[in-house]
């Protein structure tokens, strides 16, 4: 009797995992045809013409060296040449196409549609990039904008001139096609995104004073951020597209301590310096605690599973059960331990003035990434704890709060939209379908200076990364394939052309519209 009870407990809760691997978690589908390979009217082709406009914008060094330190006459350069070549859409269509001058450097296009019930939408990019670092490790120079038959290498074609190149041009195909659109919409082009947000605010402000701009009813807004992942599970030969719906906060704190001058020939036990280093060893040995599953990273794992294979399907599929496995093994490796928890980061250091004189001071900065799920005051009350020691001094140096996290899933129309307009364009292989799930941005973009705009702020980037692609952000040799650029067109393209409908009907629907 013992046994037969035992044994219907484990079938019971056998059933239970099984019924969740296999019956709760199915893959999606989608509902727009995929986008036509041929040279027409509905896929745009990265030509030669295209990339020598797109080689002209990566040449002008847009640099953003820190708050109030730009190549200011660089910007203007490029802000001068992407009014010129796009000028012909103001002079054609000025019947409903405009343009302004934000803050001096920024642009804002306006596209007013022909049904002003129609909730508009904003897309964003920018123009300025971070320094190129030391050149002599650049395969070619950072802006020569050099290009072979797969890349083009140059600072800015990631981080953020392709997606800025690529929904102008999509902008500009979509009116030749169509003329005006039922829904209007914006497109903006910052100048400082780097190093500040005085573009992004001037445009928040503007359209904040636009029809549905002033009550944050914006249907939805699409800025820079995460990507298209490949080999990026065990077992999974899916590409991934992460679309970000939410952005990790930022909190610097300067940690500071005073003591007693002395010589060196009789030093005190602990000195400043001392004291300070095994502060900083206590908050990198210690990790932040874990907010698995209390942020978008659940959804993401939800959406992946229907797509690996047994047994890890079965894990992914009970993370009820399963969940403080996933998280030590998320834990091992910094890129993926960032997803489920607040990170930290010791950047800079400083104290002693003399070989032979005891330090009176020290002191150290802190970063931290912070997880939605938690907050600056958390994350100081944490590192107080963790330090343990009231004679180092804190002072927040500054502080920026986790976005909330955007709306997201199938009920969502202008997620949806997205999401399947990501299948649309990257549906290529039927055998290994793209997977198109939420999750969070570990940096941070202009959309911060929208919120006012709308609740839907969503970040992607329409590109495809490799693992030996992510350290290129931001860092040498950064560079874009020929077919990342074509895909990028086809993606703004069709992502405007499917915002004109007023809602979804999940049936396969033509491309064309």
């Amino acid at each position: 009797m013992f046994w037969t009870i035992i044994v219907i407990i484990f079938s019971g809760f056998l059933s239970i995992l099984l019924y969740r691997t296999y019956v709760v978690f199915t893959p999606d589908k989608a509902i727009f045809q995929p986008c036509s390979s041929s040279i027409d009217n509905h896929s745009l082709q990265f030509d030669q013409h295209r990339l020598q406009t797109f080689q002209k914008l990566l040449q002008f060094q847009t640099i953003s060296y820190g708050r109030n330190k730009q190549n200011l006459i660089e910007i203007k350069k490029c802000r001068d040449f992407i009014k010129a070549h796009y000028d012909d859409l103001i002079k054609k269509y000025s019947k409903f196409v405009e343009l302004h001058d934000i803050a001096e450097y920024s642009l804002l296009y306006s596209i007013q549609g022909k049904n002003s019930n129609l909730k508009p939408f904003l897309f964003s990019a920018h123009m300025d990039v971070v320094p190129a670092g030391n050149i002599n490790r650049w395969k070619y120079p950072p802006f020569d904008a050099h290009s072979d038959e797969e890349f083009i290498y140059a600072r800015g074609t990631l981080d953020d001139k392709g997606n800025l190149f690529t929904m102008m041009e999509a902008l500009k195909e979509y009116l030749n096609v169509y003329g005006q659109p039922l829904r209007t919409f914006y497109i903006a082009l910052t100048h400082d995104e780097e190093v500040g947000k005085s573009g992004a605010m001037g445009i928040a402000h503007y359209l904040s004073q636009q029809p549905f701009g002033h009550n944050g009813q914006f249907e939805f807004i699409l800025d820079e951020g995460t990507i298209i992942l490949e080999e990026a599970f065990p077992t999974l030969k899916n590409p991934i597209a992460i679309i970000g719906v939410a952005e990790k906060g930022s909190i610097n704190i300067e940690y500071r301590i005073d003591v007693a001058p002395g010589h060196s020939s009789m030093p005190s036990a602990s000195t400043a310096i001392g004291i300070l280093a095994r502060a900083v060893d206590k908050l990198e040995s210690t990790l932040q605690p874990s907010q698995f599953g209390r942020g978008p990273e659940l959804s993401l794992f939800h959406g992946v599973t229907p797509y690996l294979k047994f047994p890890l399907r079965l894990v992914m599929s009970n993370i009820w059960l399963f969940g403080p496995v996933i998280q030590l093994v998320l834990s091992r490796k910094p890129g993926t331990d960032a997803m489920q928890r607040t990170s930290t980061a010791v950047t800079s250091i400083s104290g002693g003035e003399k070989e032979n004189i005891l330090p009176t001071s020290a002191s150290a900065t802190v970063n931290h990434r912070i997880h939605t799920a938690d907050s600056c005051r958390k994350i100081l009350e944490n590192n107080r704890r963790i330090i343990n020691d009231d004679r180092l001094v804190s002072h927040i140096k500054s502080c920026s709060e986790p976005s909330p996290i955007s709306p997201y899933g199938k009920h969502i129309y202008p997620y949806r939209i997205l999401e399947q307009t990501i299948r649309q364009t990257f549906e290529n292989d039927h055998h290994h379908p793209i997977i198109v799930v939420p999750g969070l941005m570990v940096g941070g973009t202009d959309s911060r200076s929208y919120t006012n705009l709308s609740k839907n702020l969503y970040r992607f980037s329409p590109f495809v990364y490799h693992h030996n692609d992510l350290n290129r952000l931001h860092g040498d040799n950064e560079r874009i394939r020929h077919s990342d650029m074509q895909r990028g067109l086809n993606f703004y393209f069709h992502l405007i052309l499917n915002n004109q409908l007023v809602n979804i009907s999940e049936t396969k629907l033509n491309s064309e519209l």
